[in-house]
């Protein structure tokens, strides 16, 4: 019964979306789109201070300053020698931290290993996500295959 009404549901939701015929277009048709985009750096540091810390050079750029947004880095290492060992974390910055101007942004994010120490010389998959509610495209996501290196 539950599925059959989710599916009403959704499929009431779907058809409304595709019947807009005669309803006034949304304010950003007639402008240019806001651009949104994230870059991860080519390498992640480890934190000389403490091996459970991992930073990340991120680059972004969003434009819609009325609207919520999230800026989101995650890291997944796993360990060669054990394959049980997996080193994870992430971390999301603070909505008021996030600068939507339409110009480049840079911001070095540390994420902490939620599991184990991050393990210097090794790859590891990060993962950037930037949500712009309100821009075109609303988000915007990027992710690469880096080797930690330790930080002097």
């Amino acid at each position: 019964m539950q599925r059959w009404i989710t599916l009403a549901v959704l499929t009431s939701a779907l058809t409304g979306l595709t019947g807009l015929t005669g309803a006034a277009a949304p304010a950003w048709a007639d402008d240019e789109p806001a651009a949104t985009s994230v870059t991860l750096g080519e390498a992640a540091r480890i934190d000389p201070n403490a091996a459970g810390r991992v930073r990340v050079e991120v680059g972004y750029v969003c434009t819609n300053t009325e609207e919520a947004r999230s800026l989101t880095v995650s890291v997944e290492q796993k360990n060669p020698e054990d394959a049980t060992a997996t080193a994870f974390g992430s971390s999301r910055t603070a909505e008021t931290d996030i600068v939507c101007d339409g110009t480049p942004q840079t911001r070095e994010v540390i994420v902490q290993s939620k599991t184990y120490n991050w393990l210097p010389d090794i790859d590891a998959i990060v993962t950037s996500t930037i949500s712009d509610i309100g821009a075109t495209p609303p988000a915007a996501a990027d992710a690469k295959r880096v080797t930690l290196v330790a930080a002097e």
